[in-house]
């Protein structure tokens, strides 16, 4: 409270825009004058200017407005001028305060709205990175589901071959064994591989029963010497005359060039 009771209400007031007519022209002469008035006026205003950052803008209907404003000016036509600082003068109707403390309630309340929305904004958004995720979880599923089906039709449909691949070499430790479906495709492991230098990697052919051999995949051994390939992309209806695996430079050749570890002609 400053050094002017009498314009104790009017600062919140002209703040929300309803101080108007002599009243309005009084406070404002007086602004004009009293320094002490202009400071309590800038803290007012900065005191509403953030409760309406953090406020839902909302406009009232025109007739509620107006509504409002005649209250106010009913309400103020009753008083006497300012110019005579009488106890008369500075009685506010009993609605006066009631509204100004709404006005401030509601700002309040837009407020801690605002903060609801946001954090539901927010809890929403964090819904749908899981939904998103859990989308992405069940497309891998299916595909890796359908990749094992079609692995067991190759194993268990009745026209299905296995070839035994044996090793070039006289020493018989590498070995493979290759499962060929014309119609569904080609299942190959192999155990006991050797190590291969930097740059190398193993090849897979199919050497059908006419033509050259096709490349049926690349794939390295693991610490034990196994390795796999599983359902090469390959033509379809092809007939098998043999399997054979060579040593190829990383990233493999469209013909065999390299030595021959393994080879299993279908019998």
């Amino acid at each position: 409270m400053n050094g002017h009771p009498q314009f104790a209400e009017d600062f919140e007031l002209y703040t929300l825009g309803v101080l108007d007519g002599d009243d309005k022209a009084a406070f404002e002469a007086h602004l004009a004058v009293c320094a002490e008035c202009r400071r309590e006026l800038e803290g007012t205003r900065s005191r509403a200017s953030l409760l309406g950052l953090a406020a839902v803008q909302a406009s009232p209907r025109p007739e509620v407005r107006e509504q409002v404003l005649d209250r106010f000016r009913v309400d103020r036509r009753a008083k006497q001028p300012l110019q005579a600082p009488t106890a008369a003068r500075y009685r506010r109707s009993p609605w006066t305060p009631l509204w100004a403390a709404a006005a401030v309630v509601l700002l309040v309340a837009a407020a801690w709205l605002e903060r609801e929305n946001r954090r539901l904004e927010a809890g929403l958004a964090q819904l749908q990175a899981t939904h998103v995720q859990l989308e992405a979880s069940s497309r891998e599923l299916e595909e890796e589901s359908a990749r094992a089906q079609a692995a067991l039709d190759v194993l268990t449909a009745p026209e299905t071959i296995q070839v035994e691949l044996a090793p070039v070499a006289a020493r018989p430790v590498p070995h493979g064994k290759a499962f060929y479906n014309a119609s569904k495709g080609l299942l190959f492991y192999a155990a006991d591989l050797p190590a291969l230098a930097a740059g190398h990697t193993y090849e897979l052919w199919l050497i059908p029963s006419e033509g050259a051999p096709i490349d049926a995949g690349l794939f390295n051994a693991d610490l034990r010497g196994n390795g796999e390939v599983i359902l090469p992309a390959l033509p379809r209806g092809l007939t098998a005359k043999a399997f054979a695996v060579t040593i190829e430079p990383v990233g493999g050749v469209p013909a065999p060039t390299g030595p021959k570890v393994l080879i299993g002609p279908v019998s």
